[in-house]
């Protein structure tokens, strides 16, 4: 919805973001003087683009020429403020190269924060669009930038963090059907069993680093929602991407070819920075997580869909349990662009996969990782 930015009852009433209700009673401009609106005249339009009743609110606001988001909260963003600052400072807030919105304003009373709009398709819409491999070549470029970043902000977050999380997981997809929560378990019992340690390296996580949340920016990735932020392996972040990936191939089927391209290009471009094993642990417990928001999505078919997904995990969670032979940083190139997949890859950008395709397409996958091993 739009609307001017003046006293409104157009704004969801929400008395846990104080934020929301002060711009819902008072306007953009005298809830958050920082932004010197009202030096500038003009209308400011506004749009509720997301919303999570009792816990946040993103609205988009434009004055004039001017874009920006502002986010509401009912915890305090006082660490959310502190990292966007740090990655400002590390060089990520500029016009060019991969970046994160700046911080132009933020309140903790209020709990608000305001921050630059960053413009461009999401890696999720290039897939759509026939531009897979350009998708993951940014998320690439996104997750090798973060390995070398300074910033220590933010809690640990890593395989403890998700086994535990994985009990709140299973007891949604039971109650909502049996079966799916018994192929949730089954596969939750697997990841106790093949939990790599965390004893790597550490560094930023995005924590929630989805198709979705990265956009191509003209020169290089910019990455938005950081509120799930943390100290992690950059596994974790990996296997998230390419778990929105795999549900982007799995549940829609017309783009099997471009979300497969995205993935092999992403795994091109980080070769010698994951560990493998730890990569297919991260990305199945993130295809669990993925599955969770399924029985309230409003479809008749979650239970197919979620299965498809837990399946896809369970293979995941069987290969982060093989021996691996090879230290990340000793392990040669991979090759996948071999003629057979090339030719598969080809067929399938006109139309879906068919089972026995997906098969063949994973075989020549694992043949390319046997080549290179």
């Amino acid at each position: 919805m739009r609307m001017r930015a003046r006293p409104t009852a157009d704004l969801p009433d929400d008395p846990r973001l104080p934020g929301l209700m002060a711009i819902r009673d008072s306007g953009l401009a005298r809830a958050i003087p920082a932004l010197g609106l009202e030096q500038g005249g003009g209308g400011v339009e506004l749009v509720l683009c997301g919303y999570h009743p009792g816990a946040r609110a993103t609205l988009d606001a434009r004055v004039g020429q001017r874009r920006f988001a502002v986010k509401t909260f009912a915890d305090d963003p006082a660490p959310e403020a502190a990292l966007y600052q740090a990655l400002g400072a590390a060089g990520l807030a500029g016009d060019s190269g991969a970046r994160v919105p700046p911080l132009l304003a933020w309140d903790r009373d209020l709990r608000v924060l305001v921050i630059g709009w960053l413009e461009g398709p999401t890696a999720h819409d290039l897939v759509k669009e026939g531009q897979g491999r350009h998708a993951g070549e940014l998320g690439a470029q996104w997750v090798r930038r973060t390995a070398s970043l300074p910033v220590k902000l933010g809690l640990p977050f890593g395989t403890a963090g998700m086994m535990h999380e994985t009990r709140a997981w299973i007891g949604t997809l039971g109650t909502a059907d049996l079966s799916v929560g018994a192929a949730a378990r089954a596969l939750a019992e697997a990841l106790a069993r093949t939990e790599p340690r965390d004893d790597g390296a550490v560094g930023l996580v995005h924590g929630t680093l989805y198709a979705r949340h990265i956009l191509d920016v003209g020169e290089g990735p910019g990455v938005i929602d950081w509120h799930r932020f943390g100290q992690g392996p950059a596994e974790l972040d990996a296997g998230m991407f390419l778990a929105t990936l795999s549900r982007l191939r799995l549940l829609h089927p017309a783009h099997t070819g471009e979300a497969l391209r995205a993935e092999q290009a992403f795994l091109e471009g980080t070769r010698d920075l994951l560990d493998e094993r730890a990569l297919a642990w991260h990305r199945a417990a993130a295809l669990l997580q993925l599955t969770e928001r399924l029985p309230t999505a409003g479809r008749g078919d979650w239970r197919e869909r979620a299965h498809a997904l837990l399946g896809e995990a369970t293979r995941l969670a069987e290969r982060a349990a093989e021996p691996e032979t090879l230290t990340p940083r000793q392990r040669p190139e991979v090759r996948f662009r071999a003629p057979a997949l090339e030719l598969v890859l080809q067929a399938l950008s006109t139309r879906p996969a068919t089972r026995e395709e997906l098969d063949q397409i994973r075989a020549l996958l694992r043949e390319g990782h046997d080549r290179a091993s």
